[in-house]
């Protein structure tokens, strides 16, 4: 395997790194983008976002080896390599990460405490919000339909 890694840090309070990998056969021969981003208490911008390519060819269930979240039933399509990873360095009492995308999308979280799964948040984008333990978040952003690929924005957001 292939692989190509480019890092750069941003001025802000947080750092940012993007790796993309040639994936062979285990994802159909597609590149899998995964960016790393971590945040502190009082991060700016707030909302800080995240632009990327989603879907991928496994029902997120099966990933995520759960079917359903507090948060809602753990739908879509998604890869097996995250495609965002966000690192907290505090708890955040009220902190949001929410899509938006032309494309019906759906957010799958694994960290600290669970997995959190969302479809539609009063529209066909998701969203999660409450309060979230410090620690290294994986998150996927879904397409409804294993066919697309829908190209997104991922707001995070603390709302304290």
């Amino acid at each position: 395997m292939n692989a190509m890694r480019i890092s750069f840090r941003l001025a802000v309070m947080g750092t940012l790194s993007g790796a993309i990998l040639a994936v062979g056969d285990g994802w159909q021969g597609q590149a899998a983008i995964a960016q790393s981003l971590t945040l502190g208490t009082g991060f700016s911008p707030n909302p800080t976002t995240l632009a990327g390519t989603g879907g991928g060819d496994r029902p997120a269930a099966a990933v995520v080896n759960t079917a359903s979240s507090p948060t809602g039933p753990c739908l879509g399509y998604i890869s097996t390599t995250p495609h965002e990873e966000v690192v907290l360095e505090a708890n955040f009492a009220n902190l949001e990460m929410r899509v938006e995308s032309a494309l019906d999308t759906t957010l799958v979280i694994s960290g600290p405490g669970g997995v959190w799964c969302n479809d539609d948040s009063g529209s066909k984008n998701p969203a999660i919000a409450g309060a979230w333990l410090p620690g290294t978040y994986r998150v996927w952003v879904g397409a409804y339909r294993p066919e697309q690929t829908p190209d997104y924005t991922l707001f995070i957001q603390d709302r304290s």
